[in-house]
């Protein structure tokens, strides 16, 4: 009999208790088993107690075990955790495209609301994905709440056939949809009161506009948050004098673009203005700017109640290039095609709704996507099931390749001193790729670096995605790993010159071109 059901014989069933998580600690050997319950319906003692006595039984087993139980309750927090949560573990790039700004909780008399806020490009791929019912599901299995999740798809006040795109050169292009992105994000605020200082007298700024220079005269506005008063001691300017306790006044102020610290050192006779300041308020700070270590920060002269009209920024995007100015695909022929792949290999009725799809690898400095840079890309484009098209190329990270990344991939150094910026090659990667479904193997840690670089040059990676490790897991079943070198020695496919992209990339293919 397995756990699950000796649960059911105690009168615990899905609508009593769920198995939140559970985790095991090698260096204590020990198994914490996480349980939830819901707020309407607390546990005894004694059921706590009979929960623990089975579950210490079982796992007991093989290791120690730690029963916990946790109530189940309206939390927008903790409801935001476990979205984190779902991204991490079957969404990862969405991490990248929504920020806490973008993910509305709220709760009714119906249950929990979410609200997901982003483009209707965005819009259309996660309602092709099933994102909605996905993330209830997962939801449900983690709480005793009824949750109605909705996607938002904002208007942008300018589509991707406005963008003029002659001449082709790449900063012109940039540099446009930069200027046609302030033209459209009016930043416009309506002022109200003085509650601090002086009112300012010229219209704020976006915080994302903020220039880093020390002393500089700085007007911002935006929703206050975490405002805090606190009091510290400072040593006297009179020799021989007592200290002092001072006040300090501080909070965070965000606006559509970003978020930034305000400070003041108030007077005794500002200090109650101050305290009316609360979670939420929209201000104007006008002041200065302050850097110490290297982090910026506002020492506010004057705070304005105001309305902020403008809640959202549109991000403008690039139009696809009419030519490939850097990297040029190189065709792969038909001959060599029969040679590749038999004649015989199965075509699934997934041509059937899907033209071309990409299969793409990154060479990369180091793992983590926010720091580290691409060297190599290559990428391989399949037509209803025969490879067409490759495209291939170094990249000049602009710093030293670590050493440990060159035993690993054979490039170093010299040999991406004469090859492009990746500022280069993405545009002619964006025409390579658009309007075909992106695959790759574990492909939320390459498309972090596709997204992130992406979004900096205001390139639009919406593609639908497929996993080939995901494929590989569901359709070759029973493998000690799933490394790209076991899946392809499993289905009889040949990968020379592993760890190098365009390598990478044709076995991928293939992986994907058998098991699809």
């Amino acid at each position: 009999m397995s756990t699950l059901q000796k649960l059911k014989e105690l009168g615990f069933d899905e609508n009593r208790l769920k198995l939140d998580s559970a985790t095991y600690s090698q260096s204590a050997d020990e198994c914490v088993v996480n349980f939830v319950y819901p707020e309407s319906m607390p546990l005894t003692d004694e059921e706590r107690e009979s929960i623990r006595t089975l579950i210490v039984g079982e796992v007991g087993k093989v290791c120690s075990a730690a029963v916990k139980f946790n109530k189940s309750c309206f939390d927008a927090d903790v409801i935001r955790k476990r979205i984190n949560e779902y991204f991490d573990t079957e969404y990862k790039a969405l991490s990248l495209v929504f920020s806490p700004n973008d993910i509305d909780i709220f709760e009714d008399e119906c249950g929990a609301n979410i609200v997901f806020t982003c483009d209707t490009m965005t819009k259309q791929v996660l309602e092709n994905k099933g994102f909605v019912s996905s993330l209830e599901a997962f939801l449900k299995h983690k709480f005793f709440i009824n949750f109605n999740i909705s996607v938002i798809g904002k208007e942008v006040d300018v589509s991707l056939d406005d963008l003029i795109t002659k001449p082709e050169d790449i900063t012109t292009t940039l540099s446009y949809c930069l200027e046609k992105e302030k033209e459209i994000n009016k930043f416009e605020v309506e002022s109200k009161e003085t509650i601090y200082g002086k009112s300012a007298t010229v219209p704020p700024i976006l915080i994302s506009d903020l220039p880093h220079e020390n002393g500089q005269a700085v007007v911002l506005a935006g929703e206050v948050l975490s405002p805090m008063i606190t009091t510290f001691t400072r040593k006297s300017r009179v020799d021989g004098a007592d200290p002092e306790e001072r006040k300090r006044f501080t909070f965070t102020l965000r606006d559509p673009s970003g978020k930034i610290d305000v400070v003041i050192f108030p007077k005794e006779e500002d200090v109650e203005k101050l305290e009316g300041i609360t979670e939420g308020m929209e201000l104007i700070v006008n002041g200065i700017v302050s850097i110490f270590n290297d982090r910026i920060n506002i020492k506010a002269q004057g705070l304005t109640n105001c309305i902020v009209k403008t809640k959202e920024l549109a991000k403008v995007y690039r139009k696809v290039n009419s030519r490939y100015n850097f990297v040029v695909p190189k065709p792969v022929s038909e001959i060599q095609q029969m040679d590749l792949f038999s004649l015989t290999e199965k075509k699934t009725d997934y041509w059937d709704t899907h033209d071309t799809v990409v299969v793409f690898d990154f060479e990369t400095t180091g793992l983590d996507a926010r720091s580290c840079k691409i060297i190599e890309i290559g990428a391989v484009k399949i037509k209803k099931g025969s490879i067409i098209e490759t495209f291939q190329t170094l990249i000049n990270p602009g710093e030293p390749i670590p050493e440990e990344i060159t035993e690993i991939t054979h490039i170093d150094t010299s040999m991406v001193v004469d090859a492009p910026s990746i500022d280069q090659v993405l545009p002619d990667f964006y025409k390579f790729t658009y309007g075909s479904v992106l695959s790759a193997y574990n492909i939320d840690f390459d498309y972090q670096f596709l997204a992130n670089n992406g979004n900096r040059l205001r390139l639009l990676f919406d593609n639908e995605q497929i996993d080939t490790l995901k494929l590989a897991r569901d359709k070759v079943p029973s493998l000690g790993n799933y490394k790209l070198g076991t899946v392809v020695k499993a289905l009889n496919i040949t990968l020379v010159n592993a760890h190098r992209a365009l390598a990478d990339a044709y076995a991928t293919a293939k992986v994907f071109i058998k098991l699809i």
